[in-house]
């Protein structure tokens, strides 16, 4: 081979160099100029606190936090566990669903599929959806969303329903099932 032959071989190793720095440089660019639109988290634990005092806990397994600008939220997509305390920090109701949906703007986490809440009380709640509203501290279920409520003493069955968030105070908008043995139809306020 003349020396032509290797300026040339010399010349293309040059250039496949700087091509290939370029395209790294290209693809730095477009990787830093893209927005990262989610964060993937493994063995979530969340504290709430008010005044230094823990009010709620919520643990999943697996929680996706999705950075859109216009509708922010964390997908909880395995499920979660969600304890409630009281001032003594003692729990008070424990929430679980299968998933569950927390909307950053809104302040709301929408749960479904087995939901299920038991209190201290050992009264147990069972629907299929319920919105937890963070601002007001409460829990609801659309007229048209079936619960079952297992207290002690009887089962309610019926449409709707409305708590404060540790299950004190609740509300089967329309019953529709047994009580002390009895049928009734009309709401049951509790």
């Amino acid at each position: 081979m003349n020396l032509n032959g290797y300026y040339l071989i010399l010349v293309m190793i040059v250039l496949s160099f700087f091509s290939c720095e370029n395209d790294m440089a290209e693809i730095q660019r477009q990787v830093n100029e893209e927005e990262i639109t989610m964060e993937r988290a493994i063995d979530v634990e969340m504290l709430y606190s008010d005044s230094a005092i823990v009010k709620v806990r919520i643990k999943a397994p697996e929680m996706l936090n999705i950075l859109d600008k216009k509708e922010p939220k964390r997908e909880f997509i395995k499920g979660l566990n969600v304890d409630v305390f009281n001032e003594n920090q003692k729990v008070v109701s424990k929430i679980t669903a299968k998933y569950a949906v927390q909307y950053a703007k809104d302040d709301k986490i929408f749960l479904k599929d087995s939901v299920r809440v038991r209190t201290s009380n050992n009264e147990t709640l069972a629907t299929e959806e319920m919105t937890w509203d963070e601002k007001s501290a409460r829990v609801f279920c659309d007229k048209s969303t079936f619960v079952s409520m297992q207290t002690q003493k009887e089962t309610i069955q019926g449409y709707g329903f409305n708590s404060n968030l540790d299950f004190t105070k609740w509300k089967i908008e329309k019953v529709t099932g047994i009580i002390d043995g009895s049928n009734i139809i009309n709401d049951a306020l509790r």
